[in-house]
């Protein structure tokens, strides 16, 4: 149960959040998926910031991958408002952390870099702290 406040009357009241419920498995995967979408941002900013070094900013390719990061800024917003009506804010925010994982993954798959040890062990400490807000 979270307190919440009234804005009508001030008062203060004991509302239960919003829980993903009995399809919970599909709601998990909702948000996970919405922040993967999410980390096409990043890839998309990267091809940017090569065609604005290589073409310059009004170049029909520097325009098109600042168009794609708006428009998936966008897709994201929204579809994060409605993981916001299934999930506390405090747990939407910490899978949010599996934004780096997505990272890290699209870094090797996509830019042929290499991933050290503190990568990995910070992947393993996001995905630590997932479970523990989970499990509250």
């Amino acid at each position: 149960m979270a307190i919440w406040k009234n804005a009508d009357t001030g008062s203060s009241e004991k509302m239960s959040c919003n829980d993903p419920g009995k399809h919970a498995s599909k709601t998990y995967f909702l948000l996970h998926l919405n922040i993967m979408i999410f980390s096409f941002t990043g890839i998309f900013s990267k091809f940017a910031a090569d065609s604005i070094s290589a073409r310059g900013l009004l170049s029909p390719w520097s325009l098109l991958w600042g168009f794609l990061i708006l428009a998936n800024c966008a897709v994201y917003a929204i579809f994060w408002q409605q993981n916001l009506k299934r999930f506390p804010v405090n747990v939407a925010y910490a899978h949010s952390a599996v934004y780096n994982i997505w990272s890290l993954i699209w870094a090797v798959l996509i830019f042929s870099e290499t991933i050290n040890r503190g990568n990995i062990i910070g992947t393993f400490l996001i995905i630590a702290g997932i479970l523990l807000i989970r499990g509250e």
